[in-house]
């Protein structure tokens, strides 16, 4: 709040009065604004600027990092296509058969060949199967009242495709089957009579031996339905599909149909392969076929709408006891609805001369796995031709790759931090425009990483990774068309194309060695962070340069804790977002410091601020006081002359 008397101001901030005016001549808010500004630059500015360096540095770390695990999730983890720790993208091979029948891939083991293959039996799984569809044939629940049908239609739908069948000259059964006939084609389907539960002598339609498996019969989209007249009333009992709805057939339809027998609590208790599996009456078959799929007892429940049976099926393939199915007490369901078995059988092939027995339809021998797909008195010619280009494009593409992410941290090492260009402060970034910010902020930020120590290590065991010897490998990177450059280029690497693809025809098992050879001693990537420093260095002697580099990077970039407790080299100085690092790190913790500091200054400045208003508060008092005393006195004078 604020009053006036004369020419002083009395305002209110914080609960404390401040008087100010010009009684005294002075400017108080000019002078005090400028007491405090250079207040500020003492210290404040200073911590604000050291803050921000700070957290522009964290930034820049992180982009790094960023860049490291781009690169090593693209080259160096065993889910990527372009995995180098992968032995088999360093044989990479154009597969091809001649036969449909077989069909082939290849492992790290393959090498280029032609292979004869035939097969004379295909590995089937154990099945139990219904007996007989488990639904009834296309009937009505009434009596066909033939005079009414002119102008009508039905639609009769086989297999998928829809019919619509034109009554307007049906007057008895023979018409209908000629109007039917007309409308599917001749022979597909019959149509006949059967008496129904009532008596009454009701119309039939069923597949006449044409391969018709689906059959379903409705009314027309438009026009007038004659459905109702030929005695086809769902509500009344009519069947109008051959096949069940498997979201809404239930066990106690199946069991109606069948004459299954259910047990005490109206419903079907099974062992399958040891597992108990439960199915109530009111379950659907679609529930049915998800119980099964739930209790994991190695088979699968399928409705086959081809057949209108349920088919119960090994999750394996091959011969032997692998469907096991017994049933509990008061039902049976099995011999009703799972009735005929039809054991497994075992793969018979023959791969160059060699014949074989297996479980599967999928058979590796050499390097090479082969899906078998059917049976065949033909031989099938797999062939494999060596893909030179392929190996040559993936080894390219890693040293495009690997001299981009090395040139982006040279320019972070090599980059002059120019220390007229600070942090701009609030006061400074008001009196300039976004523009002018962007540019000033573009130029203090440049060269924060100038000679980091971390990141000049980091490059220099990427670089002794690719140069240093391999135990059990004679082969290195100049022999087969690859050279580094100047120290200067931090390890840059350079391809001598038609040197490399020249030692990829002649020696691809070298070239896949050299990259991907493993550890004998402490292979594998799972325990690399739990390894001491005398057994990294066994490692790193045995292994080949993509798990160097995967060493490597994970030393500088891991999430994972090594034996020491500590997260990569990089993850300790910066941290990572959605990580425990994204606060747990040094600069994270200098940041605070810093914070803290600022806190504490931002108080001090208030107090110091307050002390000078109540200063300058005093002043005023006192001069205006004096001024009202004078006035008092020159007044009195005045009256006494």
């Amino acid at each position: 709040m604020s009053s006036s008397s004369g020419v002083t101001t009395a305002t209110t901030v914080n609960g404390t009065t401040r008087i100010t005016g010009l009684s005294s001549g002075l400017d108080v808010d000019s002078i005090v604004e400028q007491l405090m500004a250079a207040e500020k630059e003492k210290k404040l500015n200073r911590l604000q600027q050291k803050e921000q360096l700070a957290t522009w540095k964290q930034e820049a770390y992180r982009d790094v990092i960023s860049d490291i695990r781009t690169f090593a999730n693209k080259y160096f983890n065993l889910t990527s296509s372009t995995s180098l720790l992968s032995g088999k993208n360093f044989k990479q091979f154009t597969v091809s058969s001649s036969s449909s029948a077989v069909t082939a891939s290849y492992t790290s083991a393959a090498s280029a060949a032609s292979h004869k293959v035939t097969v004379s039996q295909l590995a089937t799984a154990a099945t139990l199967a219904s007996g007989a569809s488990l639904s009834a044939d296309v009937q009505g629940s009434a009596a066909a009242d033939y005079s009414a049908l002119s102008g009508k239609s039905i639609v009769l739908t086989l297999d998928g495709t829809a019919y619509t069948v034109s009554l307007d000259d049906v007057t008895d059964l023979t018409s209908l089957q000629n109007a039917v006939d007309d409308a599917v084609g001749d022979g597909k389907l019959t149509v006949g009579t059967a008496t129904a539960s009532g008596g009454a002598s009701v119309l039939t339609i069923t597949a006449a031996d044409s391969g018709v498996q689906q059959l379903a019969i409705s009314s027309p989209a438009a026009g007038d339905s004659g459905l109702t007249d030929l005695g086809f009333v769902a509500a009344d009992g009519a069947v109008l599909s051959n096949r069940l709805t498997t979201s809404t057939a239930t066990l106690e339809d199946i069991a109606a149909y069948l004459g299954i027998t259910l047990n005490d609590t109206d419903g079907v208790d099974l062992t399958i392969n040891g597992t108990s599996v439960s199915f109530d009456a009111s379950y659907t078959i679609d529930e049915m076929i998800d119980a099964v799929a739930d209790a994991d007892c190695g088979a699968t429940l399928a409705y086959d709408e081809a057949t209108g049976k349920l088919v119960l099926t090994a999750a394996a393939t091959g011969a032997g006891k692998l469907l096991a199915v017994t049933e509990g007490t008061g039902s049976d369901f099995l011999t009703k609805a799972l009735s005929v078995s039809t054991a497994g059988q075992d793969a018979k092939l023959t791969i160059d001369g060699q014949a074989m027995t297996r479980s599967a339809n999928t058979v590796t021998v050499g390097g090479v796995t082969y899906t078998l797909n059917a049976e065949t008195d033909e031989t099938a010619l797999v062939t494999l031709t060596q893909d030179t280009d392929g190996v040559y494009e993936l080894i390219s593409a890693f040293v495009d790759d690997y001299n981009a992410l090395i040139a982006t941290i040279g320019s972070e090492l090599s980059a002059d931090y120019d220390s007229d260009y600070p942090p701009l402060t609030d006061d400074q970034k008001a009196a300039m425009t976004d523009e002018e910010i962007e540019n000033w902020e573009a130029k203090a930020k440049t060269g924060l990483l100038a000679n980091d120590s971390l990141l000049k290590s980091l490059l220099s065991e990427l670089r002794a990774s690719v140069v240093d010897a391999i135990a059990g490998v004679s082969t290195g990177i100049f022999d087969i068309g690859l050279d580094t450059g100047s120290y200067d280029e931090n390890g840059k690497l350079y391809i001598d194309e038609d040197a490399l693809k020249e030692a990829l025809q002649s020696d691809p098992g070298a070239i896949m060695n050299l990259f991907s050879q493993q550890s004998a001693s402490y292979g594998g990537t799972a325990t690399v962070r739990t390894l001491s420093a005398a057994e990294l260095a066994t490692r790193y002697d045995e292994e080949g340069i993509a798990y160097r580099f995967y060493d490597v990077l994970a030393k500088y970039t891991s999430t994972v804790r090594d034996s020491s407790g500590n997260k990569g080299l990089l993850l300790e100085k910066a941290g990572v977002e959605n990580d425990t690092s994204e606060t747990d790190n040094a600069l994270t913790e200098q940041i605070e410091k810093y914070q803290t500091a600022l806190s504490a200054e931002e108080d001090r400045l208030d107090d110091y601020e307050e002390r000078l208003y109540a200063q300058y508060t005093a002043l005023e008092t006192y001069i205006n006081n004096m001024n009202t005393q004078l006035t008092a006195l020159l007044s009195y004078l005045g009256d006494g002359s």
